[in-house]
């Protein structure tokens, strides 16, 4: 009897309990019909905080000096950089005034800027009667397009030999004379002095304005030959400078050199013949033309005793 009295299993599953125990009281079991209470996961770890990045420093109040003292040795370096640079790049007319003369060639060819100052001087130099004294041809150191190495005797006598190479202009006054002669008036030292003068000119310039030029000769017109007197027998003198040779005069103005007033044969004299005896005369060769055995051309300059 009394087993009837137990009730069935509850529909819904859940257990009864032991007798005298109330639902929430009942024994905390895994059930057939209850899953197990699912397993709550550790907290996640934290994640690692990032360092803080260092805090910049805070500005030196000495920094705006440093900063100017650097920019001030750099500005220096560079001036002087430039300086030394222009210096040598030009080493022969770092001093020279930039209003050295009134004119100057334009081109940039070094024979074509000798031929412009050829044309430019030699106008300039003319005989008492107005004629123009010379014309003056302009080319390289070079005789029937031959290069001229030019073979230099120290003294009259006694002397040594200096095979002398280099870039060289060479300038021709021919007086369209016989050999070269100047045609008309009366050979005089005066006249002599006012050719020099121009070959003086000439150098000047071209020293001044065409770039690389290690020397510069000037072949003077001989005096008219005499009645019977062959070419050979006629003296040939040149001029024959080098940038050394002119270097005070290359350090200032032209017209402190060469008056921009030419004087004529007739004219030249008194302070300005001594200062152009000066300057030509320790310059003054007796010349020749030779070829050597290899076929070289030598220009043979000889000191006049």
């Amino acid at each position: 009897m009394a087993h009837d009295l137990i009730p069935p299993p509850s529909p819904a599953g859940r257990p009864t309990g032991e007798p005298g125990q109330t639902p929430s009281e009942a024994p905390d079991k895994p059930s057939l019909f209850r899953p197990a209470p699912e397993e709550i996961p550790p907290p996640p770890a934290p994640e690692p905080v990032a360092a803080e990045p260092p805090r910049p420093l805070a500005p030196s109040p000495y920094r705006s000096r440093f900063g100017f003292l650097l920019g001030a040795l750099i500005g220096i370096g560079l001036a002087t950089a430039a300086l030394l640079a222009g210096v040598l790049a030009s080493p022969s007319s770092s001093h020279v005034p930039t209003n050295w003369s009134s004119w100057k060639p334009t081109s940039h060819d070094g024979l074509t800027a000798a031929h412009q100052i050829a044309d430019h001087v030699s106008p300039k130099y003319r005989l008492g009667n107005g004629d123009q004294l010379v014309a003056v041809l302009s080319g390289p150191l070079e005789y029937s397009d031959v290069p001229l190495s030019v073979a230099m005797r120290t003294a009259p006598v006694g002397g040594d030999i200096r095979l002398l190479d280099g870039k060289g202009v060479l300038f021709t006054l021919n007086g369209l004379g016989p050999h070269g002669s100047i045609k008309g008036g009366t050979p005089s030292k005066e006249r002599h002095l006012l050719l020099r003068r121009e070959a003086l000119e000439l150098a000047l310039y071209t020293f001044r304005y065409i770039d690389d030029v290690d020397m510069v000769v000037t072949f003077l017109p001989p005096p008219p030959p005499k009645k019977g007197q062959t070419t050979s027998e006629v003296a040939s003198e040149a001029l024959f400078f080098r940038p050394g040779d002119l270097k005070p005069e290359l350090d200032q103005p032209i017209n402190a050199t060469i008056p921009p007033a030419t004087p004529r044969p007739e004219t030249i004299g008194g302070t300005e013949a001594r200062e152009i005896d000066g300057l030509t005369k320790p310059n003054l060769f007796e010349f020749s033309l030779q070829q050597g055995q290899n076929g070289q051309g030598f220009l043979v300059l000889s000191r006049i005793g």
